[in-house]
C-alpha cells in the first residue's frame, strides 16, 4: 500500500478550507438575501458577491496559515487549536472588512461580513477536528513516525516514554537516552538504549537522524539546556522540556500536553524565507524616515559637538557584525579627541573623558542617532544585539558566538528592560532570547519601547 503523505494531507486541508470559505461567503449572501423582507431593503446583486470571492477566500486562508491551523506540530492541546481558529477567523473577518472599506466599489453588507466570520468558525472548526483525526490515525500506524532522543533516566524521562508509547497518535519513536552517568556497554532503560552521554548529543542526533528532543532531567541546569538548544540549532532539532523543570524561564511560552504530562518548547520554528526581505525592508524604510524626521536634530548636534570641544563631530570605530564581519559604527563623539577609540567605555556619566555635551547626547542616547547610516549600508539593523568591539568579541565562547549569528542593531531588548545598567552576563541572556524569538512584530514592540526608555533615560548615560 502507497504511504500516504502528511505534507499532502495539510495541503488537502488548505483546499478544502479554501472551499468551505467560499461556500461560508455565498451562505451568508445567500442569509441577507432572505432577510430582505425583514430589514425593509435589498441586498445587492450576487454578482458583486460573486466576483469577490477571490478577495474573500485567499486572504482569509492566508490568515489561518499566520495563525498556525495548517502547521505540523504534533503535540497541541485542544486549547491551542481553538484559539488558532479563533485568532485566524478574526484576522480574516478583518481583512475583509478592511478590503469593504478600502474598496468602495463592492459594498459588502455587514451582516454578510459578519455572518460569514460565523460560518466559516464553524466550518473550519468541522474541518479542523476531521483532519486532526485523519493526521492522527496516520501517526498511529508507525509510517510517519519521526526519531526523538530522551535526555535523562530518571523517572521522568521513564515516565515521558510511557507517556508517548501510550499516545501512538503523537507519531515520536524514541531512540535512546543520554545520560550523563553512562558508560559503553550500559544496558537499557525501559527497552530503551543509552545511546551516550548528554555532551554527544550533537553527534548522537547526527547519526541518529533525530528530529525532536526531550529534556527530563531534573539536574541538567538552565545554562546546560541553553548550551545544547545553541548547539543544535543549525540541526533544525525542536527542544521540549519537563515543565517543571523550566519553570523560572517559561513563564509565557506555549504549553504542549502528552495525556497529563506538560511539555515547554524551546525556541521557535525556522523563520519563514520571507522574514530576511522584510526584516532588510523593514530596516530600510525605518532608517530612511528617521533620517529624514532627524535631520534638523543631526545637523545641529554636528555642529554643537563640533563648537563644544575641539575634534571631529562624528566618532567611528570598528565593531564585529553579523558572522564576525568587521565594519565601521558611527556615532556623535561625546569625548575628548585624544581619547584612545578602543578603551574601555564609560561606566557612567562621571567618566572625566567624557565632554559636557556629550554628557547630554549620552543620556538622551541621541549619539546613536548616525547609525542610521549603518543601517542604511546593511552593517546594521534597527533592532538586535548591540555591536561589540572586536577585542570582546575574540573572547567569545562557543555559544558566544551565536550573539552574532544576527546582525546588530541600535536597540534592543538589554537597552528597554534595562540598558546599561545591565551586566554583560545578563545582557547576553536577553539577546539569545531575542535570537530565538525575533520577528518583525517584536522589533516594532522594542522600536516602540525603545521611545519610552530614552525619554526616561533609564540606564542611559
Amino acid at each position: 500500500m502507497k504511504r500516504i503523505d502528511l505534507r499532502a494531507v495539510r495541503r488537502l486541508h488548505v483546499f478544502t478550507d479554501l472551499i468551505l470559505v467560499s461556500a461560508g461567503w455565498i451562505a451568508a449572501y445567500g442569509l441577507r438575501h432572505s432577510l430582505n423582507d425583514v430589514l425593509g431593503y435589498p441586498i445587492n446583486s450576487f454578482y458583486w458577491y460573486l466576483r469577490a470571492l477571490p478577495l474573500v477566500a485567499l486572504p482569509w486562508i492566508a490568515s489561518c496559515w499566520f495563525f498556525g491551523i495548517y502547521g505540523r506540530d504534533r503535540i497541541s492541546t485542544g486549547a491551542d487549536q481553538v484559539q488558532s481558529l479563533l485568532r485566524g477567523v478574526a484576522l480574516g473577518l478583518l481583512v475583509v472588512s478592511s478590503i469593504s472599506f478600502f474598496v468602495k466599489e463592492l459594498e459588502f453588507g455587514r451582516v454578510v461580513v459578519l455572518a460569514c466570520a460565523g460560518f466559516n468558525l464553524i466550518f473550519q472548526g468541522a474541518s479542523r477536528v476531521v483532519f486532526h483525526r485523519i493526521q492522527e490515525r496516520l501517526r498511529v500506524s508507525g509510517d510517519h513516525d519521526v526519531s526523538a532522543l530522551i535526555v535523562g533516566t530518571g523517572i521522568t524521562a521513564i515516565r515521558l516514554l510511557q507517556k508517548l508509547q501510550d499516545h501512538r497518535e503523537t507519531g515520536y519513536e524514541v531512540v535512546g537516552f543520554l545520560d550523563d552517568d553512562y558508560q559503553p556497554g550500559c544496558k537499557d532503560v525501559a527497552n530503551r538504549p543509552v545511546l551516550g552521554t548528554v555532551e554527544s548529543l550533537r553527534e548522537i542526533a547526527l547519526e541518529q537522524g533525530v528530529s525532536e528532543v526531550f529534556i527530563a532531567d531534573p539536574s541538567l541546569g538552565h545554562t546546560r539546556m541553553l548550551l545544547l538548544v545553541l548547539d543544535c540549532e543549525d540541526l533544525g532539532i525542536t527542544f521540549r522540556v519537563v515543565t517543571n523543570l523550566f519553570e523560572v524561564l517559561t513563564a509565557g511560552t506555549p504549553v504542549d500536553l502528552v495525556d497529563d504530562l506538560p511539555l515547554v518548547r524551546l525556541g521557535r520554528e525556522r523563520l519563514p524565507r520571507s522574514y530576511a526581505p522584510l526584516k532588510r525592508a523593514f530596516d530600510i524604510v525605518g532608517a530612511l524616515v528617521g533620517i529624514v524626521v532627524t535631520a534638523p536634530l543631526i545637523l545641529w548636534c554636528a555642529l554643537r559637538t563640533i563648537r563644544t570641544s575641539p575634534g571631529p563631530a562624528f566618532f567611528a570605530q570598528e565593531r564585529s557584525g553579523q558572522n564576525g564581519r568587521k565594519f565601521r559604527m558611527y556615532k556623535f563623539r561625546t569625548m575628548y579627541a585624544d581619547v584612545d577609540h578602543y578603551a574601555v567605555a564609560p561606566r557612567d556619566s562621571s567618566d572625566d573623558r567624557i565632554t559636557p555635551y556629550g554628557r547630554w547626547l549620552r543620556g538622551t542616547s541621541i549619539d546613536e542617532l548616525p547609525q542610521l547610516w549603518n543601517v542604511l549600508k546593511g552593517d546594521m539593523s534597527l533592532v538586535g544585539p548591540r555591536p561589540e568591539m572586536p577585542f570582546i568579541t575574540e573572547t567569545y565562547d562557543d555559544w558566544q558566538r551565536r550573539r552574532l549569528s544576527v546582525k546588530p542593531g541600535i536597540t534592543g531588548l538589554w537597552q528597554i528592560l534595562g540598558r546599561k545598567d545591565l551586566p554583560m552576563h545578563e545582557n547576553l541572556q536577553y539577546d539569545f532570547y531575542y535570537i530565538r524569538n525575533r520577528s518583525l512584530s517584536l522589533d516594532l514592540s522594542i522600536l516602540i519601547r525603545t521611545v519610552g526608555a530614552v525619554l526616561s533615560r533609564r540606564g542611559a548615560f
